[in-house]
């Protein structure tokens, strides 16, 4: 079918075009859908352009508002970068000041470290000063010794011509004696042989005796310093929380109980009594040997074995204090009464130390029975140490080492030294120099073979009154060895008696002290002189030393101590131990009434050891 088309005319009112379409003849009902399908497109493509017209006509204020956009994003760009100028100024500014603070410590440490060696420097100056005044008072002294000495041995011979002459002339006048002086000698030599039968048996009994009665008091002695080092390793043990450290006290514990028991062997003690005191101690080696075990096993002590340990230090410390109190009153004359009757002193006191054990025993058997699983210990080999005579120093001549001595001890008033020996082990070989004052006091000194050195010395001085306080025996001690050229020592221990007082000296540096470099220094407090010193432990450990190892601070650490424990003062050291020097943080602390040096390492926090300060103080 055909289909005809005309357009008839277009009409456009308000900017709307609108088609006409004449149909003169509709053929399907599609052919009017495109139509109209036609028109509306056309009116759409009109209505956008009219829209496209209004968007120019607002070009202006579009402008405006991308301008802004741009200006607020660039105001952002410029305040971020600001900021990052500022930090990066205030980094540099912290930076420039933690070095300017680096620098002023350096500076102010380099100021304290001048200003010490400007004093020391002065001290040294005043000290020189002193000692050649000193010096020549004593060459003025010695002159007028020396003089004296003269004048006496002048006498004397003038006395033994005058004697001489009498003795010859007196030969002279009693020629006619000679046989009534024979008859008389031989007179006398029959009864002397008559009585020497007997007095050498009687001499005989008692050297005997007297060799009994020596050997009883050296193990009555002997035992006493056993019994107190195991009350130091049981007053150790009780307050130790290493597995570490509790292995080391324990062995140790172990070894002593067991010279005990030998000890008390030896003695001249009733069944009865030495029963209960054997018994004390062999329980103590096999508490011992059964918590050894156990460590080494892996496991921890319990509350329990803590328990045990307190009873038997309890126990043991009374045992020490009764035994130190008998050894302090203890005559020969008390021994004499006990080997004859068991009686006396020494009596009543073994009978109080069988009370004590005594009741020890009963408590622990009347509680859980203890095994005793006999473990022994496992003793690694010592390694020997390897020496070599290659660029060793050349030997000192004895002529040599007698000078050394006159040096070093120019204020004793010794005339003469003179060596009389060698000491030979394996840290050292040395000289034995001796020699007497103006007073007949004896001065012995060892001299190191290879480097001169003071090793040690003993000054046989009798002090009886206190006539200097400790300050005082404090400052000839430090005078003294700065005399023989040690700086840097710190007084770390004392020891005093009364008469006389013991200081140990160690290195210290930069507030560290270091214990292997030791010094013991003996002063006489009745004359104020130094009486004895052992150096042996400096001059073989003491070198150029570095900072320590510090793997943990000094908070960490504490929180590592036992919990008992009351801390009153901690500094950095460096200890010696069986595998070497340490750095190891240093705690004084107290726990009934009782004081301990605790110290614990400076890299793990793990005990190293453990010291009662009434042992060395």
């Amino acid at each position: 079918m055909k289909k005809e088309k005309q357009e008839i005319a277009t009409n456009t009112s308000a900017g709307a075009e609108k088609v006409e379409t004449i149909e003169k003849e509709l053929a399907k009902d599609g052919e009017k859908k495109k139509v109209m399908s036609v028109k509306t497109t056309r009116t759409t493509q009109k209505t956008q352009s009219a829209k496209g017209d209004s968007a120019l006509g607002d070009s202006v204020d579009a402008k405006e508002v991308n301008a802004r956009a741009a200006g607020s994003a660039a105001e952002k760009e410029s305040a971020a970068a600001k900021a990052r100028v500022e930090r990066a100024l205030k980094k540099k500014e912290e930076q420039q000041k933690r070095k300017e603070a680096r620098v002023e410590k350096a500076q102010a440490k380099a100021a304290a470290k001048a200003k010490r060696a400007a004093k020391r420097k002065a001290l040294a100056v005043q000290r020189e000063a002193e000692r050649k005044e000193r010096q020549e008072q004593r060459k003025a002294k010695q002159a007028a010794y020396a003089r004296e000495r003269a004048h006496k041995k002048a006498n004397k011979n003038q006395q033994k011509s005058r004697e001489k002459a009498n003795r010859k002339s007196g030969n002279e006048r009693n020629k006619g004696y000679g046989g009534w002086l024979a008859a008389v000698i031989s007179l006398g030599a029959v009864t002397l042989a008559l009585t020497t039968v007997v007095t050498v048996g009687a001499m005989d009994m008692r050297r005997i005796k007297s060799g009994i009665l020596m050997s009883n008091k050296g193990t009555m002695y002997e035992l006493t310093g056993i019994m107190e080092h195991v009350d130091d390793d049981l007053d150790r043990a009780r307050i130790s929380a290493s597995p570490a450290q509790q292995s080391r006290i324990l062995t140790d514990l172990l070894v002593q109980a067991r010279l005990a028991e030998l000890d008390l062997e030896k003695l001249p003690i009733d069944g009865e009594t030495d029963k209960n005191i054997t018994t004390f101690i062999n329980r103590t080696a096999a508490t011992s040997e059964k918590m050894l075990a156990k460590l080494r096993q892996g496991e921890r002590l319990n509350d329990k074995d803590f328990e045990t340990i307190e009873s038997l230090y309890r126990t043991n410390h009374a045992i020490r204090q009764e035994l130190d109190t008998l050894m302090e009153k203890m005559q020969d004359k008390d021994l004499k009464d006990y080997m004859k009757d068991a009686k006396g002193a020494i009596g009543d006191a073994l009978g109080r130390l069988e009370e004590l054990t005594m009741t020890e025993n009963r408590a622990a058997f009347e509680g859980k029975k203890q095994e005793k699983d006999g473990a022994g210990m496992r003793r690694e080999p010592e390694k020997e140490e390897k020496s070599s005579d290659e660029n060793e120093p050349t030997r000192l001549e004895q002529a040599r080492a007698e000078e050394l001595c006159g040096t070093y001890f120019a204020d004793y008033n010794i005339q003469e030294f003179q060596c009389v020996g060698e000491t030979v082990n394996r840290s050292y070989a040395a000289y034995n120099v001796q020699g007497y004052d103006d007073k007949g006091t004896l001065l012995f000194a060892e001299i190191d073979q290879k480097s001169g050195e003071l090793l040690r010395f003993d000054y046989y001085e009798d002090c009886k009154v206190e006539n200097f306080d400790v300050d005082n025996a404090k400052r000839i001690a430090e005078e003294f060895l700065e005399k023989l050229g040690y700086e840097d020592m710190e007084a770390v221990r004392l020891r005093d008696s009364g008469t006389t007082t013991d200081f140990t000296f160690v290195y210290e540096d930069d507030d560290v002290v270091y214990y292997p470099d030791e010094i013991r220094i003996k002063v006489c407090r009745t004359r104020g002189v130094v009486t004895g010193m052992d150096a042996t432990k400096y001059l073989q450990n003491h070198r150029g030393r570095v900072e320590p190892n510090v793997k943990i601070n000094l908070g960490e650490a504490y929180e590592m101590l036992h919990e008992k424990l009351t801390v009153e003062a901690s500094r950095l050291a460096v200890v010696k131990t069986a595998r070497g020097e340490k750095a190891a943080y240093e705690f004084l602390c107290s726990y009934e009434d009782e004081k301990y040096f605790v110290y614990l390492s400076a890299e793990t926090g793990e005990e190293i050891s453990i010291i009662n300060a009434r042992a060395i103080g």
